[in-house]
């Protein structure tokens, strides 16, 4: 199953789900759409998706995307060519079709910062490093394909 933006928007409701069912943070039940999307901005520039691979090798083609997705579109030699060179650009860490650009531990800490600052959390129970643990855990484990 092909990774999309939404599979990672549903990664970050996953880690806002798991560290509040947990006791690590607390909010007002109000706020929780505003903290997941907050957090899917944050390390949405940092998390890629099969989604993302597919669009950036249809642009270095020069494909035009609304023309195949109307098409039972194969894997010419020259899309392979150009999903081989795109998918070298992204980072080498690939977890469950999430192309990390930054180690899933900076990822974790940039949400731990982003926790400790918002003016939308309430309060943080754990220490930074817990939390950083606590969110790698759930990343190396999220499968999208359990989702359905």
């Amino acid at each position: 199953m092909a990774t999309q933006r939404e599979t990672l928007r549903l990664l970050c409701k996953s880690i806002i789900t798991r560290l509040e069912n947990h006791k690590a943070i607390s909010f007002p039940p109000r706020l929780r759409q505003i903290v997941q999307d907050e957090v899917f901005g944050l390390i949405g520039p940092f998390v890629l998706t099969d989604e993302d691979l597919r669009e950036r090798t249809l642009a270095k083609i020069g494909a035009k995307a609304e023309i195949l997705q109307d098409s039972a579109f194969t894997e010419s030699d020259q899309y392979r060519s150009a999903k081989a060179i795109v998918r070298s650009s992204f980072g080498t860490d690939e977890l469950n079709g999430f192309y990390f650009q930054r180690p899933p531990k900076f990822v974790a800490n940039e949400i731990v910062q982003y926790l400790m600052r918002s003016s939308h959390i309430d309060d943080v129970y754990e220490t930074d490093e817990d939390l950083e643990q606590q969110i790698v855990e759930l990343v190396k484990k999220f499968n999208p394909a359990e989702l359905h």
